[in-house]
């Protein structure tokens, strides 16, 4: 299903039937925000049960930006309302480190950033989020006129900002694992890979890299088993993300890796059987919002 309206599409929209306008202050609202699209879910809570999800794609990323989130969120009768149990909202940023909590410190967190990447001179809003069980800091920066835009909708609410990083993190810390070998977590999404390699509990690797064709994010997979040691035939890898079953990046993996599979939907949410036309290893990013603290 899609319907575009001047620079955005709604590529898609599930409802469960339980949804209810008159609940809103029972459930919670997550929302991601990027510069190339934008999805948002909402949640009762109480069930642990997802209710809506609707994805938006931006036609052309050249024009304005936030008047085009500003048009998606004043024309949507439910993104309008302002009594929500919870709202959380996670940004999608290429500007972003991860520090190890010895040496972070909560006084000047550009900083850390700036020596990582070349951050843009103007509008930039810099924040960070602790990880507890990684013992590191997500230090990343956002657009803040983007930012304070969304956040404006919700004056009653308490919105921390997250990034979609430590977002991706802490829902593969929740998934279950019988592995005994490292287990690496490939997120792709219209040109950029995010990659998360994890030993138990113990995050081993996160990066992110843009990519142009499927060979190059075979060169980043492969680069990162040589640099870990990891077995090529004993290590799993999972793949998430807005990536057809039949795409051209999984079939470049599945040439060069043994153990390839599909994620799946979360078991920490639970999903009525209208969420069936959205694939399995799809918006498990959003979804993730849902067990940020």
């Amino acid at each position: 299903m899609t319907h575009s309206v001047g620079n955005y599409t709604l590529v898609r929209k599930v409802k469960d039937p339980q949804f209810s306008v008159d609940r809103i202050d029972r459930y919670a609202l997550m929302l991601l925000a990027g510069p190339q699209n934008f999805q948002f879910c909402v949640v009762d809570a109480d069930q642990q049960r997802c209710l809506l999800l609707e994805d938006y794609s931006f036609s052309n990323t050249s024009e304005d930006l936030v008047g085009t989130y500003r048009a998606i969120i004043e024309e949507h009768q439910i993104l309008m309302a302002g009594y929500w149990r919870s709202v959380k909202l996670a940004v999608k940023s290429s500007y972003f480190t991860l520090v190890p909590q010895a040496y972070f410190s909560t006084e000047n967190p550009a900083h850390y950033l700036a020596l990582a990447v070349d951050l843009p001179e103007k509008n930039c809003l810099v924040s960070y989020q602790n990880h507890r069980q990684t013992n590191s800091a997500m230090v990343f920066g956002a657009n803040k006129e983007l930012v304070n835009r969304i956040k404006s909708t919700y004056p009653s609410q308490d919105i921390r900002l997250e990034h979609l990083g430590s977002v991706f993190i802490e829902g593969i810390q929740q998934l279950s694992s019988d592995s005994h070998y490292p287990v690496m977590h490939l997120h792709i999404d219209r040109g950029y890979l995010t990659m998360l390699v994890t030993d138990q509990d113990k995050v081993i690797l996160y990066n992110s890299f843009a990519y142009q064709h499927s060979d190059d994010i075979v060169k980043y997979v492969l680069t990162a088993f040589q640099k870990l040691s990891l077995d090529q035939n004993e290590t799993k890898v999972v793949v998430w993300g807005n990536i057809p079953a039949k795409s051209a990046e999984y079939a470049a993996l599945y040439r060069y890796i043994r153990q390839l599979t599909f994620g799946t939907k979360p078991d920490f949410l639970t999903f009525s059987h209208v969420f069936d036309e959205a694939p399995d290893h799809q918006y498990f990013d959003l979804f993730s919002l849902h067990v940020t603290q």
